[in-house]
């Protein structure tokens, strides 16, 4: 009797030791395997029964702050609508946000802190920050969506830009500039541009667009606490530009725009995304950003005219009544609709781990939001689109911004352009 009770304890005691070890596998998971649930669905970090848990690692309280605001806002809204009409794989969808006021250090820290509870990013804001996280995003097999445009990140597989990228971006304000006459071949342009990977990712598309077209480009490097910019200006000013490309904060932006005007050089500025907000055009520099810039992004702003945005932007004022409405509103709706593509992709492959997003991801070869540019990711390294929209300031329009283009654009150097990641 006393050895058949051992022998009832023992087994007791492997089959729950089993099961722990069952959970531990689970909980543990970040190389982007998993175990499949009741539904035949394998899941792994971020992945519960009911809950797909993801993170947004983003800017509240530094020099894009208003930009990051506006983003996670409309992240948040509709993953919460999203929730609300049945989430994906039966899965509501849970976010994780932290700040990390634009500085690199806390946003290395923050990941680490945040890496095992989500299954993927769709926002990591600051082309800085996500350079500096690469080797982390393969190592842990994880999607991440740069709140940043840089071609140089698509080197990582783990990289999924919504949008063209900074070069194609001012490949293509230099395009239309010339199209439009504001510029002609011979003339010398200056570009202002943030140091790190934003600015010097876009010097890469005015360089070549400057060779391609016979145009002289004068450089002139700042640094993101730089936001009086007289010097500069002046500068290019004397050296006789007719045009200054600009890649740098909207406060930067916003004055070399007063500075162009006030000193009587009067040149149009071209400026790459996100150099814009729309409470600038309260302030003295309004009229001179009205006059002189030409703003490019790949998404439509809050006038837009798809039926969808149009209601998610409606949806996101009565939510945020006291809230701006400006374009990281609609890329940040954008961007989440991208990311539950592939979302819904993996959940169709039965495959929600880290592994099986990848899998999804790069079989996806035409997103169409409603709101960005069409993108093909199944080339990685290549930018999954080379369009964009030219804007002007108009402080009539809801978001400051009026499209000028006849929809999306790109000008004929582009085609010639090969960018870093496929080098």
């Amino acid at each position: 009797m006393l050895k058949k009770r051992g022998r009832i304890t023992i087994a007791v005691l492997a089959v729950g030791l089993m099961a722990a070890a069952g959970c531990s596998t689970k909980a543990s998971d970040s190389s982007g395997g998993g175990s499949s649930n009741a539904g035949g669905i394998k899941t792994g970090t971020g992945v519960t029964a009911d809950t797909i848990t993801v993170g947004q690692l983003t800017d509240l309280s530094g020099v894009f702050a208003a930009l990051g605001k506006s983003i996670t806002q409309a992240e948040q809204l509709y993953f919460d609508q999203l929730s609300a009409s049945g989430g994906v794989c039966s899965r509501k969808i849970s976010v994780v946000t932290k700040d990390h006021g634009y500085n690199v250090q806390n946003g290395v820290t923050l990941y680490q802190q945040m890496k095992d509870q989500v299954l993927g990013f769709p926002q990591v804001l600051g082309s800085p920050v996500s350079a500096a996280l690469l080797d982390q995003y393969t190592s842990d097999k994880v999607i991440a969506i740069p709140s940043a445009w840089a071609s140089t990140l698509l080197s990582n597989k783990q990289i999924m830009i919504v949008g063209s990228t900074y070069d194609y971006e001012m490949i293509n304000a230099i395009d239309f500039a010339l199209e439009k006459k504001l510029i002609k071949q011979g003339d010398k342009i200056g570009h202002i541009y943030f140091e790190g990977e934003y600015g010097e990712d876009a010097l890469l598309g005015s360089k070549f667009a400057a060779s391609k077209n016979g145009l002289t480009l004068v450089e002139k490097k700042i640094k993101p606490t730089d936001t009086d910019l007289t010097a500069q200006v002046t500068d290019l000013k004397n050296q006789g530009v007719t045009a200054i490309a600009v890649t740098a904060g909207p406060t930067s932006a916003a004055s070399v725009a007063a500075v162009d005007a006030a000193s009587g050089l009067n040149v149009p500025i071209l400026g790459s995304n996100p150099d814009f907000s729309p409470g600038l055009l309260k302030t003295p520099a309004g009229p001179a950003l009205e006059k002189l810039l030409y703003g490019v992004a790949s998404w439509q702003q809050p006038n837009g005219t798809d039926p969808g945005t149009q209601k998610f932007v409606a949806d996101y004022k009565a939510k945020y009544p006291d809230s701006q409405l400006d374009g990281g509103l609609t890329w940040g709706y954008g961007a989440a609709k991208a990311f539950t593509e592939v979302l819904k992709k993996a959940c169709a492959n039965k495959d929600l781990t880290r592994d099986g997003m990848n899998t999804a991801f790069r079989s996806l070869s035409n997103v169409d939001t409603g709101v960005i540019a069409p993108l093909d990711y199944s080339k990685p390294g290549a930018a999954p689109t080379q369009k964009v929209y030219v804007f002007r300031p108009d402080a009539s329009q809801v978001g400051g911004l009026k499209m000028v283009s006849d929809g999306l654009y790109v000008g004929p150097t582009a085609a010639g352009y090969t960018p870093p990641a496929l080098k």
